[in-house]
């Protein structure tokens, strides 16, 4: 007697017969009607089963997070907030880490969320030397550098965004390699990583990209860059030398000009007047203009009254709102500004007008209910709106 041994598939395929020559039986519409019902029901399992599986994934994943908070959390604080160097050493003993400690990729991913909630807690109060070297000890870098290297853009740019958030660093050649991806976004976080931790000349990217656009969420992130490596003591950009490529990126030469206002670098003011007094660009010119009145640049005031009287309504706004930040006290100033309210056809730069001299001193207050008492009733509705405490009139102008 001979025995036969049936393949996997056999019984499949057996009963995917019976199942077919049943419905040969019946009309086409029933046919279809039972394929598209045996379908949908396989395909409503599969959905559910995908739902209840990541549901338990999710709640084991939350379980672990859970655990590594009960376990590290306050470990991690008290190694963060030593005062001293701490050596390698010390902090795997003050972690309780075992000897050839290693943690898996989902273990480390699964780290991350309670290292995240750590550093929101204490930053700017923590040793960053500490901070560095626990990191190490959780081997964190290594981590991130096979996420960076994987071949997922999502995990690359995850990466990324956890590094900078964890103040965790990688080495510039890990990183460099991203910097003129095809990836739009995988670009920016590899060229913020390299801007916030670089050694080298770091912003070189950004002088020889002539593509380069400053979103307001672009102009946000490298702001807080700047900010970070002032605050660490690291090199800082030379502003004035990005203001001067002419006209190679003009977003940047405007993001210059900004930073240079945020930071009070009152050195570069004569330079920034000397640009303005050549500068044909509006934008640009605007953005001097600020620059020099929040930093309260008195020798502007002369080229800002020459300038003013050539100048497009936008730039006589932010012309007329610099002198009143410098507020020297001169009186050619406030002449020459009470001379435009009475003369401009503007609103808005009449609004704004009225507003700088009101707030222009002793002598300002004087000049505005002078006008007051002698301009016409039509004008009486902007000295109500900028003597009232209850409107804020800058929102009409």
């Amino acid at each position: 007697m001979e025995y036969y041994t049936l393949s996997r598939y056999a019984y499949l395929r057996y009963y995917v017969l019976i199942l077919y020559y049943r419905l040969a039986e019946y009309p086409p519409v029933v046919r279809v009607w039972a394929i598209f019902s045996t379908l949908a029901l396989i395909l409503i399992v599969s959905i559910l089963l995908g739902i209840i599986l990541r549901a338990a994934k999710s709640s084991a994943d939350l379980m672990i997070i859970a655990n590594n908070r009960k376990r590290y959390y306050d470990h991690m604080k008290e190694v963060a907030m030593t005062p001293r160097a701490l050596e390698p050493g010390e902090i795997v003993a003050m972690l309780h880490l075992p000897k050839n400690f290693k943690m898996k990729e989902r273990q480390n991913r699964l780290l991350i969320p309670v290292m995240h909630e750590l550093h929101q807690e204490i930053h700017g109060v923590m040793s960053r030397v500490n901070w560095q070297r626990m990191l190490q000890a959780f081997k964190m870098p290594a981590y991130f550098e096979e996420q960076v290297r994987s071949r997922s853009i999502r995990k690359r740019v995850v990466a990324f965004k956890d590094v900078i958030d964890l103040d965790a660093n990688l080495k510039e050649a890990v990183a460099s390699r991203y910097l003129f991806t095809k990836d739009r976004k995988l670009q920016i976080h590899a060229r913020l990583h390299a801007a916030r931790f670089g050694t080298s000349y770091p912003f070189k990217v950004l002088e020889e990209d002539p593509n380069l656009v400053f979103t307001d969420e672009l102009v946000v992130k490298y702001h807080n860059v700047l900010v970070y490596r002032s605050q660490n003591g690291l090199t800082m950009p030379n502003f004035i030398r990005w203001c001067n490529r002419v006209p190679i990126n003009e977003e940047l030469r405007i993001f210059a000009v900004n930073e240079i206002r945020l930071f009070k670098r009152r050195e570069d003011c004569a330079e920034l007047l000397s640009m303005l007094e050549n500068s044909r660009d509006e934008r640009f010119s605007c953005a001097i203009i600020q620059a020099l009145g929040d930093m309260d640049y008195v020798p502007a005031e002369k080229e800002f009254c020459r300038r003013y009287l050539s100048a497009s309504f936008t730039e006589r706004q932010v012309l007329a709102e610099a002198l009143g930040r410098i507020n020297s006290g001169s009186p050619e100033v406030l002449n020459f500004l009470v001379e435009d309210f009475q003369q401009t056809t503007d609103y808005v730069t009449r609004m704004r007008l009225l507003r700088v001299i009101y707030n222009y001193g002793r002598h300002g207050r004087d000049a505005f209910y002078q006008l007051k008492a002698t301009c016409s009733p039509d004008y009486a509705i902007y000295f109500e709106h900028i003597e009232c405490n209850l409107i804020d009139s800058r929102r009409y102008a």
